[in-house]
């Protein structure tokens, strides 16, 4: 109960600052360097197709689990993923919010089809215990991956999906949308809501299965 009253509250927050992203990230000192990101390349435009570079290195999942991102964690599926470090208190927890708003939408396919993956930008900091504590705060189910690993490592993959930053405060605000077969990534920066993510990940289902039924919004 308390954590959903917690998922609940922050859930609400997010909605919140859907519009008022700009002014709240101007006044929270700690999060400047979110407001502050670099963007994508200048081809890039948002919620268009962008360059994203998977690398099939090897990684740890919430239970410590050894997985490589290309093969294990992504496959041929329909994923949708975000960047998170556990000590962040402001832009985060909106993301990983709107992450578990979209888990009931997608039923039965997550974990089958589709697959949502937060990437700690932090992981020096963030071993898998701290992972997993953070993904049951938000009432993560089976299919919902939270990777971290040697920072070496996870530099280069965040390098290769537009996301690396050299201060971990500084990342990027975003959430990438794609598929492992053809890729057909989309960048979403700030804060997409869950319908606008459910969309493109039903895009992407039915561009490859056109029999794949659809999660309904």
């Amino acid at each position: 109960m308390k954590i959903a009253r917690t998922l609940c509250a922050v859930a609400l927050c997010g909605m919140a600052l859907v519009a008022l992203q700009g002014t709240a990230l101007a006044h929270e000192d700690h999060h400047k360097g979110h407001a502050a990101a670099k963007k994508a390349p200048e081809q890039e435009v948002e919620g268009k197709p962008a360059q994203v570079k998977l690398l099939d290195i090897t990684l740890a999942d919430q239970d410590g689990k050894k997985v490589r991102l290309k093969t294990d964690v992504i496959g041929d599926r329909v994923v949708v993923v975000d960047f998170i470090y556990t000590t962040c208190t402001f832009v985060c927890p909106i993301l990983s919010a709107i992450l578990s708003q979209l888990q009931e939408p997608l039923k039965e396919r997550l974990g089958k089809d589709v697959a949502l993956v937060s990437i700690s930008v932090d992981p020096t900091t963030d071993i898998p215990p701290r992972l997993k504590e953070y993904a049951a705060r938000y009432e993560a189910r089976p299919g919902w991956i939270f990777l971290t690993g040697a920072k070496p490592d996870v530099d280069e993959i965040l390098r290769g999906m537009g996301a690396y930053t050299a201060d971990s405060t500084q990342h990027p605000t975003m959430v990438l949308v794609g598929e492992g077969q053809k890729g057909g990534w989309t960048r979403f920066y700030g804060f997409p809501s869950p319908e606008q993510l459910l969309e493109k990940v039903n895009e992407l289902s039915a561009a490859r299965r056109p029999n794949l039924p659809q999660a309904t919004q």
